[in-house]
């Protein structure tokens, strides 16, 4: 029923226009990327454009009529209705323009639903005589992609691990990380490549307070070193914000282990491993023998460690995140054992 926005791409640029097109998905940033590059294609004038605002109610009629109205001296007229929320009644009035659209207008329509409902009327009306497009959520291996295929394409070029460790620290909204690589970048003016120390500095960390050093020191399970960081980090923000945003990182650091124990297990080579996982061969060097020291049986205890804690915190309001997670990384750096 829905498009894949690559596949629009490429109408777009032979210069095939729907009557509508439906943008449904969490990934705001990404539904407005999607509007924007129909508007570059498009090119309207002030005279060929109505663009309603997100903030906005819907107003079916001032939209439908815009929608009726013919380009001046263009081929197309593009109307975006961008409130991702839109009433049953303003749907159902928008669904009955659908049945009969302006052949010369492109209607855009953003909703904010988590997947493609088939009893949403415009779904059903979109599907019937444009596109249905569904944007997910970027998942932290695609968003790491995306951005090296970004500074790519500005004749940069930023290394695994500063890519992953941007969207540890800043998540996978496309917006905030495009914004996040182009300050790195700058940080980086005249480097090879966009380290881990340009995407450190473009955040606004000290080097004594690196953010992104939690996750190693984990993984070898030292606990000096890690409750030192972990105190520093801190000090950089309000305790149980940075609390949060270290219990994800310690959490995505084992649950790699974990993943990396099975893959040994079923035979897959060190390099077979680092790629599956996004290791860096410098700085990860010593990983897998750090990992023969941690049996499955301890790295599925120290997982299941990390998300109680999860939980605890996300359902006790009363607890102190920051407490809570430094007796996480005791719990995880206490003896080894359990070989």
């Amino acid at each position: 029923m829905d498009h894949r926005y690559a596949d629009l791409l490429k109408e777009w640029k032979a210069g095939r226009f729907r009557p509508v097109y439906y943008f449904i998905g969490e990934d705001a940033s990404a539904r407005a990327e999607a509007a924007a590059e129909l508007k570059s294609m498009l090119n309207p004038d002030s005279f060929n454009l109505a663009d309603f605002p997100g903030q906005s109610d819907v107003q079916p009629e001032i939209v439908v009529s815009e929608a009726l109205t013919l380009p001046v001296f263009a081929d197309r007229r593009l109307v975006v209705v961008r409130s991702p929320r839109i009433a049953a009644d303003a749907k159902t009035a928008l669904a009955r323009y659908l049945q009969e659209p302006c052949p010369s207008t492109t209607l855009v329509l953003f909703s904010d639903e988590r997947k493609v409902d088939p009893r949403d009327v415009l779904v059903k009306a979109a599907s019937a005589v444009g596109a249905v497009c569904l944007f997910r959520p970027l998942k932290e291996g695609d968003a790491v992609a995306r951005l090296q295929a970004e500074a790519q394409k500005s004749g940069q070029r930023i290394c695994g691990e500063a890519a992953e460790a941007l969207v540890a620290e800043a998540g996978t909204d496309w917006a905030v990380l495009r914004q996040e690589l182009e300050k790195a970048s700058i940080f980086a003016a005249g480097a090879v490549e966009i380290g881990r120390e340009h995407v450190a500095a473009c955040l606004g960390y000290h080097k004594s307070a690196d953010p992104f050093a939690l996750p190693r020191l984990i993984q070898a399970r030292q606990l000096k070193a890690s409750l030192a960081h972990l105190q520093r980090i801190s000090s950089e923000g309000k305790p149980d914000e940075q609390a949060f945003k270290a219990l994800g990182q310690m959490l995505s650091a084992v649950h790699k282990q974990f993943r990396a124990k099975r893959m040994l297990k079923a035979g897959q080579n060190e390099a077979q491993i680092f790629a599956a996982l996004r290791l860096n061969s410098y700085w990860d060097r010593d990983y897998l023998a750090i990992l023969r020291k941690l049996s499955e049986a301890r790295l599925k205890r120290d997982l299941k460690l990390c998300l109680a804690t999860e939980a605890a915190l996300k359902s006790r309001s009363w607890l102190c995140a920051a407490h809570e997670v430094e007796r996480l990384v005791v719990d995880l750096c206490s003896s080894l054992g359990g070989k």
